[in-house]
């Protein structure tokens, strides 16, 4: 698929699931590269942020917001295509995450750079966020 498909089709999804943000503070920011074969690649194949908007919509856009990432999340394209097969809920897309990367399989990889200290980042809703989906 190419760039600008697989961001369309990522852009389905994201966005339209507020409670992958649940409990973080308006202005909550990641991330994500996505690399066609490995996130040891040089380019990423798309480059996106998903960022808290208001506390009822998440804003996908590849213009960076002007918002430090909280996160910085790395896939493959297979990895984030597998992960929001069938347009999971939240609790589903965070614990298939989450067996991707323990179990990584050839082609699945998915990794994550926590871009802030930790009390920052607690103080901005991560504690709640973290006990929730049990990361």
């Amino acid at each position: 698929m190419n760039s600008e498909e697989l961001y369309n089709k990522l852009k389905q999804y994201f966005p339209n699931n507020l409670d992958l943000m649940r409990h973080l503070e308006v202005g909550a920011c990641w991330e994500y590269l996505i690399f066609e074969n490995s996130i040891d690649d040089e380019d990423p194949k798309v480059h996106y942020f998903l960022y808290k908007k208001d506390e009822n919509s998440l804003k996908m856009t590849m213009e960076n917001p002007q918002i430090e990432p909280d996160l910085i999340l790395y896939f493959t394209e297979i990895s984030i295509l597998t992960l929001i097969q069938g347009n999971p809920n939240a609790e589903d897309y965070f614990s298939d995450y989450k067996e991707i990367i323990e179990n990584p399989k050839p082609g699945m990889v998915v990794d994550n750079k926590v871009n802030k200290a930790r009390l920052k980042l607690w103080r901005i809703g991560y504690k709640n966020w973290q006990k929730d989906f049990n990361f």
